[in-house]
């Protein structure tokens, strides 16, 4: 963590959630002037359920605001409705309109919670922001800020924060990223902050029922749910979809087969489609795995590390936030473009989704995974 010997002012985001309210609490003891910043994100007006998402509902506001003026810190909500639904949710809509599984996640980190929150900060004479997150961030003697994951393994969150550049870095604090969550609860217990069993959401913000494919059935034409064949690998139909975007690589649920195409009745999973075709292909576990893949929209914490990731024996790389960091190298193909090969072949490598690369503990970058 940072020490510092002027007052520097901090914009801490707050959720109402236990890991931001302890960070603000943490920033507070150490010197800093804090205030804490609620950003009210886009909610889908058209969900059935009329839910606010749970990230930006009253209680959450509630719950932040209390927690700022227990701790005696100015309190602000501001409004990135627009902002964030034209940078994140458009954009989630129209890669799965192209069959991709985005990260919705990642975007909102790099042009939202650390882009337009800082640049917000910023015109009011703030000089850094900070969040909740599980990471850390270290500054080498020649100036160079390194990415790492949180001491806490299980809840480390640095897959989702690897777009962040060095200017960005520059300017974040990570309060709670060396601590673990049983510590972080603790801390909220001891100051009375009382979020310290607050339920944690592990679902995408801003789909308030929980379900993307209905969320997406209220925001795309009824085309894109256009029913069709499901093709085994030797081009036999085995049965029916509902539609190639309910579908993702390495998915079973929703694979209704025939029992005389398939005679041992083993599993059958999605491997891949045929667009023009409006088909499902379909095959057996072992046909989900595969050695290598392609990476597109590349980008690096800094040019060291991207010359690490090129010339690391040791790289490693995760496909999906909860896989493990799996070894592999890497060898350019084309402008920001990569391909990725595995020591091992690695299962539902998945297009849309973003590939992270690790030395150790740090993060180095990462891409968008194009092709299997």
């Amino acid at each position: 963590m940072r020490k510092t010997k002027k007052k520097l002012k901090v914009a801490v985001g707050m959720s109402g959630g236990v890991d931001s309210s302890v960070s603000a609490c943490l920033l507070k003891e150490q010197g800093y002037e804090v205030a804490g910043f609620f950003m009210k994100f886009w909610s889908d007006k058209s969900c059935p359920s009329k839910r606010e998402n749970s990230c930006c509902n009253a209680e959450a506001i509630k719950s932040a605001q209390e927690v700022a003026r227990e701790l005696n810190i100015p309190f602000y909500v501001v409004d990135v409705k627009k902002l964030f639904k034209a940078t994140v949710v458009d954009d989630f809509v129209e890669e799965y309109k192209n069959l991709k599984t985005p990260n919705p996640c990642i975007k909102c980190n790099k042009f939202i919670k650390f882009g337009w929150f800082w640049e917000m900060a910023k015109s009011m004479k703030f000089d850094a922001v900070a969040t909740g997150h599980y990471c850390r961030i270290e500054k080498d003697k020649r100036g160079i800020f390194h990415l790492l994951a949180g001491e806490d393994s299980n809840k480390d969150q640095s897959y989702f924060l690897h777009r962040l550049d060095q200017s960005q870095l520059s300017r974040i604090i990570f309060p709670v990223g060396e601590l673990n969550k049983s510590e972080v609860r603790k801390i909220a217990g001891k100051k009375k902050l009382n979020f310290a069993d607050k339920k944690e959401s592990q679902e995408i913000c801003f789909i308030a029922d929980e379900d993307y494919r209905e969320f997406l059935k209220r925001h795309l034409p009824r085309q894109y749910f256009k029913p069709g064949n499901i093709i085994n690998l030797e081009k036999q139909i085995i049965g029916r979809h509902q539609g190639l975007i309910n579908y993702t690589i390495g998915q079973r649920k929703g694979i209704e087969q025939l029992a005389v195409k398939n005679e041992n009745r083993k599993p059958l999973y999605v491997v891949g489609f045929k667009k023009k075709t409006n088909e499902l292909l379909v095959g057996f576990d072992t046909d989900v795995y595969k050695k290598e893949m392609m990476l597109g929209s590349l980008s690096w914490i800094s040019e060291e590390a991207k010359g690490q990731a090129f010339k690391n024996s040791k790289l490693t790389v995760k496909i999906r936030y909860r896989h493990t960091a799996v070894p592999c190298s890497i060898e350019a193909v084309g402008k920001n473009k990569i391909k990725v090969v595995f020591n091992q072949p690695q299962r539902a490598v998945t297009p849309g989704q973003s590939a992270v690369f690790y030395r150790g503990k740090e993060v180095l970058g990462g891409g968008i995974i194009s092709e299997r």
